[in-house]
């Protein structure tokens, strides 16, 4: 099983890109936070950078609806990718293709985002603290 569930914020604006086929691919970062406490009760802050691509209608919904320092929830799965840099030598890293996301911060802190909660077509939100999650390149609206 390879898939990965991961809350956390932009921590640059989105760079957004398209094919000749005008297919989007859109790469972001985000910081995931994570606070802990030492043997001796130390609080200790630790943050986390993920790469993050997108591709179609979903890269483009998460650079309309997202910027540097919004909050986003992502499902996907881990990407290793490879290549050789201008000096021949071979480097990778591994990236989360986004498979899907949710609206974590209040609809109306950021300007792009929707005024009202929409519900995923394959779930329903029960609690009205939860965000729906946008799948398979579809965006009810």
């Amino acid at each position: 099983m390879n898939n990965v569930n991961v809350i956390g914020r932009i921590g640059k604006e989105i760079e957004i890109k398209f094919l000749t086929s005008g297919s989007a691919i859109a790469n972001f970062s985000i910081a995931v936070n994570q606070d802990y406490k030492k043997q001796d009760g130390t609080k200790v802050e630790k943050t986390s950078w993920f790469d993050i691509t997108a591709f179609g209608k979903t890269a483009e919904n998460v650079n309309k609806f997202f910027k540097k320092g919004s909050m986003i929830g992502i499902t996907g799965e881990l990407e290793q990718q490879t290549w050789t840099d201008n000096n021949q030598q071979n480097r990778s890293k591994v990236v989360i293709k986004l498979q899907s996301f949710t609206f974590i911060d209040k609809a109306n802190s950021n300007n792009n985002a929707p005024q009202q909660q929409y519900n995923a077509p394959q779930q329903q939100v029960q609690n009205n603290h939860q965000m729906p999650v946008y799948d398979n390149d579809e965006i009810p609206f």
